[in-house]
């Protein structure tokens, strides 16, 4: 703890980042994706771990917020996303700090999520920050609405791909269109067979569609395809949620959303109506009173095929 106490008592900057913290969450839980509640329901995040993924590609687990993601060169780090809360970033960049003791160079985010890009109040450095434009775009009128953040907003965009080259070390960042948001990058390591995926794989419950960010059901399987046809060499998916998995579970993962469609399709074939539909895959109404949910994969599913009818 004696290196993050550092950092905040010599950073100004920091200290009057966080006295926005709470207009912050409001304005990203409706903005960036991230409930208010959620934000604060984990008071004492679990601890994080840091560990060697292959090469010089670390995977950073625990703390508040997604899986990160950081590559050490031989002069300067590069990070990959940037927790949730500015407290669980500073805490990464000190445990960074312990295996590759060079500076920070550049954060990409994978998309605009709370939980990959909130923990940014926190940065108290000059660092490249590079996204996909629809990235910037879905993080600009939370920055609007409260302009002191305008540092957490990328100064570098991309369209559809852009090369790297970090110190040695080739990085291809694609977009293969709208999926979980309509900014999501993948980060090709073809070097090492590694990618760097963000929120395009999840494993043991269903995938996240944010319709309020373009996010659609059948650009994420066009996606999650085209990543596999990309570069067929990638042996390991790196993913905000979930550990490192293979060329297998990828495909395994397509499939069963495919499944899912087709169940979903036949149901319609039926006359079976929403309701009915979701009762069949097991999809509980909320208690009377919750705040309002985003709409579970079921429903995504069935509106769009809906809207190709």
């Amino acid at each position: 703890m004696k290196n993050i106490i550092l950092i905040q008592r010599n950073s100004s900057s920091w200290r009057k980042k966080a006295s926005l913290v709470g207009l912050f969450i409001f304005v990203a839980g409706i903005i960036l994706g991230v409930s208010p509640l959620l934000t604060q329901q984990q008071t004492s995040p679990p601890p994080l771990t840091i560990e060697k993924v292959k090469d010089n590609i670390y995977l950073i687990k625990g703390g508040s917020g997604a899986n990160c993601y950081f590559i050490a060169g031989p002069k300067s780090n590069l990070l990959v996303d940037a927790k949730m809360t500015p407290d669980s970033f500073l805490a990464m960049l000190a445990e960074i700090q312990k295996i590759s003791a060079k500076p920070l160079l550049m954060i990409i985010l994978t998309h605009s999520d709370g939980d990959h890009v909130n923990g940014l109040r926190g940065l108290n450095q000059k660092v490249r920050l590079l996204a996909h434009r629809k990235t910037y775009e879905e993080m600009l009128p939370a920055v609007e609405q409260t302009p002191e953040l305008k540092d957490i907003l990328p100064s570098e965009t991309y369209e559809n791909s852009q090369v790297l080259d970090f110190e040695g070390t080739r990085l291809e960042l694609k977009n293969f269109g709208p999926a979980h948001t309509s900014g999501d990058t993948i980060i090709f390591i073809p070097g090492s067979r590694v990618a760097i995926v963000g929120d395009l794989m999840f494993y043991g419950r269903d995938p996240l569609i944010h319709k309020h960010k373009n996010g659609t059901f059948f650009g994420y399987l066009k996606t999650l395809q085209a990543m596999l046809n990309y570069n067929p060499e990638i042996e390991i998916y790196l993913s905000g949620h979930a550990d490192p998995a293979g060329r297998q579970e990828a495909a395994g993962l397509i499939d069963s959303l495919k499944d899912k469609e087709a169940r979903v399709r036949q149901m319609i074939e039926q006359g079976r109506t929403l309701d009915e539909i979701k009762s069949a895959f097991g999809v509980q109404p909320p208690p009377a009173g919750s705040p309002v949910r985003r709409p579970p994969l079921i429903e995504i599913i069935y509106q769009e095929i809906m809207e190709k009818k």
